[in-house]
């Protein structure tokens, strides 16, 4: 097995062991729905990030998969992804949760060593990667449909998922405004990416 696919397989199962450390937190936080609330973990940006991570990774160790032109590409939506997650809660979610315990393993595992790994990963073999600008249409296409889910989640629950996606509390221009900023961060991120792996004439 090559480093390449060995730092893959680490990546992996290092999430892989994030994501349970998390569903577990949860299901032992509320013994009385400990399967709902486990579930109810999948609704988090964190939670499928890191498992878009997991499959990933996993794929990569498969010869014919890792060659593929569109998989190769796929990887610079799955370190966007992670990466905001990475941003997203270190500067606006970390001040407001405080976890202990299994929930603390799980926190630190999937919001800063995955993203801080598969960033690694990215840079280390960039020379591997070319993406171009048309690809971003391809890697919007999750955020934009999580950004669907979470309006939809909130106008039948009430519950927005993120306190900064809270349109009851805060109301549409607040809402518009972290939607685009997120979205602005994404770009950003994105375009590092390409210019990251960009090959020289």
């Amino acid at each position: 097995m090559t480093l390449k696919k060995r730092l893959a397989l680490m990546l992996s199962v290092v999430a892989t062991i994030g994501v349970i450390a998390t569903l577990a937190s949860n299901g032992i936080d509320n013994p009385d729905t400990p399967i709902v609330s486990m579930l109810a973990s999948f609704k988090y940006f964190t939670i499928q990030s890191n498992i878009f991570v997991i499959f990933y990774f996993a794929l990569l160790l498969s010869a014919k998969i890792s060659e593929n032109s569109l998989f190769k590409k796929l990887i610079g939506a799955v370190t966007a992804y992670i990466t905001i997650t990475f941003i997203v809660f270190v500067f606006m979610l970390q001040s407001t949760w405080h976890p202990e315990g299994i929930a603390q393993l799980g926190n630190i595992i999937n919001h800063y060593i995955v993203p801080i790994l598969t960033i690694a990963f990215l840079v280390f073999y960039r020379k591997d990667y070319n993406f171009k600008m048309q690809d971003l249409i391809i890697w919007m296409i999750y955020p934009i449909t999580y950004v669907l889910f979470l309006l939809l989640h909130g106008v039948i629950t009430g519950d927005y998922i993120y306190p900064f996606f809270e349109i009851d509390e805060l109301g549409i221009t607040y809402f518009l405004l972290a939607f685009f900023g997120i979205m602005i961060l994404f770009f950003l991120i994105s375009i590092g990416e390409i210019i990251l792996t960009k090959k020289k004439e």
